[in-house]
Formats: C-alpha cells, structure tokens, sequence
C-alpha cells in the first residue's frame, strides 16, 4: 500500500491537548509541506463549519485509521455548539469517535486481511519515509538562499549604530538601515582604538585593499569579464598612488588583488623621487612588484583606450589642491584622467573629493559629516571587520551592516 492510497480514509488524529483530537476523512496529502487535509472534519466531537482543515505533520502525535474508502463505518452526528466554558470542558474529555471499541468488528469485515495495528504501523512507516524523500528533493531543488524563513519576530531596528553624540547628518543603506556619519576626530580615535585592540594599519590597509577591488570586479560586471573565454578582452585598470599617505597604500593594495586576477593593471606614481615614502606605500609597491602589473610614472605610458576604471589613491586630506597643482606632474594627470572619460573610483578621498573628479568613492568605517556626494561621487562604505569591542570602546552602540558583502552603496537621508 502506498502513500497516495490513504485519502478517503477515515482517520482519528490526536495532536495533543493544546490543539485537540480531529476526526475526518483524508481529502489529500501534501508531501513537500508535510500537511495532510480533512474533509467533514470534527473537532473533539464537533463539527467545524471549514470545508477543510490543514493538518500539519509536525502537530500529529498520534494517528487511528477508522476505515477505508466505501466501507460502512460512519461518522456520529455533530455534537451541538456549546459555549465557550462548555466548549472547554468538552475538550478536555476524549473525543467519543476517537474510541475504536464500539467498531472494531466492522473495520475488521471491511479491511480484510489488514488490521489496524498494520494499517497504521504502515502509514506512519509512509510518512516517515515520504518526509525523508522531500526533504532530499527540496534540498535538491532549493538552494539555501530559497529557503529563508519571513522575519516575524517583532519590528526591524533600522538604526543598529547610534553613537555617543548624535550626528547632524544620516545615509540609508539599500535595505533601510540607518548609517550615522561621523566627523573626522572620531574617525582617527576608531583608528586608534582599532591599533590598540590589534587591528594594525597593516590590516586596515588589507581590509581596504580587498573591498575596493571586490568593488571594481562588481563594476566591471562580476565574473563574467574574467572567464577563461573573454580573456581577449580582460579589463583595464589605472591606479593612481601618492607615496606618502596611506591612500596611495589602499590603492596599491587593491591593484595587486586586481593584478592577481590576470587584469591588467597600470600603476602610475609620482614622479618626485626625493620624497620621504611612507614606510607602509613602500611595503605595498615590493607585493605590487610580484604580480604583471606595470609600474611607471611617466603619464605617456599609461593606455590612451580602452580603459574600464582608474582608482584614485593620489588625492589625499593632507595633499591640498593648490599644492598639487603647481606641479606639472599632477596637472598632467588630471588633463589625462579627464581626456579618459573612464570611471574614477575614489579611494577614501579628501572631503571635496580632489581635482581629480570622482564617479564613485570608497571609506572605511562610517561616511563624514562634511563629504558630500556633489564632490566625491556616489558613495560607498567599506567593511574593516572592526570587532564590536572598538566601537564599544568609545561608546558606540555597533552591530554590522555589511551581511554578505564587504561593500554597499550610501544614500543621503533627505529626513
């Protein structure tokens, strides 16, 4: 006998006291939700006015089976609706059909060589086994990302980072989360606070480095640009570096991730060799020098087209725009970069986002108070991976954003 001979049974199922004892026939099962379907349905002797009930497997304790399909077994009369205290009382007491005494010599005549105990060893043998075969075929059919569950427990909290003093200015993330901007003395003490707690400018620089080019990759259009058949056509990168702030190390960082990837990837610095480097840019250049990318600081090396992306770790807080342009060097750049037309990813720019215009930039932690996206572009908020300690450590209440990704687009909250 298999599973799908059952409906029209007549059964008696007990899911417990808290719900009660049904008693029906069995109009259908559902083997994928692991619901089961009465018709003419009682409820611990009552009956319900549904043309259906849904039974959930998982609700069942026990299950009878009364008779089969066509057999002579029948269903008492509807007990009268009684009151609620009535109706409580009546629950406490067993069902009257749910007593298999009184028609045990009629299920017997009319079931034939199978007795109860086997008919219902043998569905609940079916139901164990059909569970085990769905859930194999949903695991199959479903990937885990099909399978999440509606959140049902209570309201969302969209402002999961509030900080010690409030903030003149908010984003929103995509989802609706609230991103609170800090100023720039705050920024410098997470900073700190993360060196003090072992997060080295090593690793800032790591963390920086892997989320701008998981950045780039996306803008470039995933994996798609890098399979082994578009090889012909792998994309072109210009990073731009300055030699003494760690800006030009975030950018760096992220060419040699890129490089590593078989894209190719120029990397353009300044041309001042009597500049006291940063000790940390120096670091970067020798793994930037392992990988096939082609270093050089004269612009008529760089390619004139196609090129899909220039990052932009020149521009810095410390390097003011009047400074830089008396130099012939960065004019020149600047002229090249706008020739270009390529798209210009900042990488955790200056406030006014430099003279080198941005279409998208990139910072680490949380946005500032003063950048405005009319000078740096659209947004971005990169992950560092901060444990929660450093930002309890200045009284910040902090729960991460990010979810799945290291990166996530910033909208300017107009409330």
């Amino acid at each position: 006998m298999t599973f799908e001979n059952f409906p029209n049974w007549t059964v008696s199922i007990d899911c417990g006291s808290s719900i009660g004892n049904y008693q029906g026939e069995i109009k259908s099962i559902d083997g994928i939700n692991q619901t089961l379907a009465l018709k003419n349905a009682f409820l611990n002797g009552i009956l319900l006015d549904q043309e259906l009930i849904i039974i959930k497997s998982k609700d069942i304790l026990d299950l009878n089976l009364l008779s089969q399909p066509g057999s002579s077994f029948q269903i008492p009369k509807p007990i009268p609706k009684k009151s609620n205290q009535d109706l409580s009382q009546q629950q406490s007491k067993p069902a009257p059909i749910a007593n298999n005494n009184g028609n045990k010599s009629n299920r017997n005549s009319s079931l034939k060589s199978w007795s109860d105990e086997d008919i219902n060893e043998e569905m609940k043998n079916r139901l164990i086994i059909e569970s085990s075969t769905k859930t194999s075929q949903l695991s199959d059919k479903y990937r885990c990302d099909q399978m999440i569950l509606e959140h049902n427990n209570g309201p969302i909290d969209y402002e999961q980072i509030q900080l010690p003093v409030p903030t003149t200015k908010k984003y929103l993330t995509d989802e609706g989360l609230i991103i609170p901007a800090i100023n720039t003395e705050l920024r410098d003490k997470l900073f700190n606070a993360g060196e003090y707690y072992g997060y080295s400018k090593e690793r800032r620089i790591e963390s920086m480095g892997r989320c701008t080019s998981d950045m780039c990759l996306h803008l470039l259009g995933g994996t798609q640009r890098l399979l082994v058949k578009n090889r012909h056509q792998h994309p072109t990168i210009i990073v731009l570096a300055c030699l003494t702030e760690i800006q030009g190390a975030y950018a760096i960082s992220a060419g040699r991730i890129l490089a590593s990837r078989n894209i190719r990837v120029y990397l353009y610095l300044q041309p001042n060799t009597n500049l006291i480097r940063n000790n940390l840019v120096e670091n970067e250049l020798q793994l930037f020098q392992t990988t096939q990318g082609i270093l050089t600081t004269n612009v008529s090396d760089l390619p004139h087209s196609p090129v899909d992306l220039i990052l932009n770790g020149l521009d810095s807080a410390n390097n003011s725009d009047s400074v830089l342009f008396a130099k012939p060097w960065y004019r020149e750049i600047v002229q090249y970069c706008s020739r270009l037309q390529a798209s210009v990813i900042g990488v955790d720019p200056p406030l006014d986002g430099g003279a080198i215009e941005c279409k998208y930039s990139l910072v680490p932690l949380l946005p500032l108070v003063a950048m405005s996206s009319k000078n740096v572009g659209r947004l971005y908020l990169c992950d560092l991976s901060f444990g929660q300690k450093v930002f309890q450590h200045l009284h910040i209440r902090y729960a991460s954003p990010f979810g799945a990704k290291s990166f996530f687009a910033l909208h300017e909250n107009s409330n």
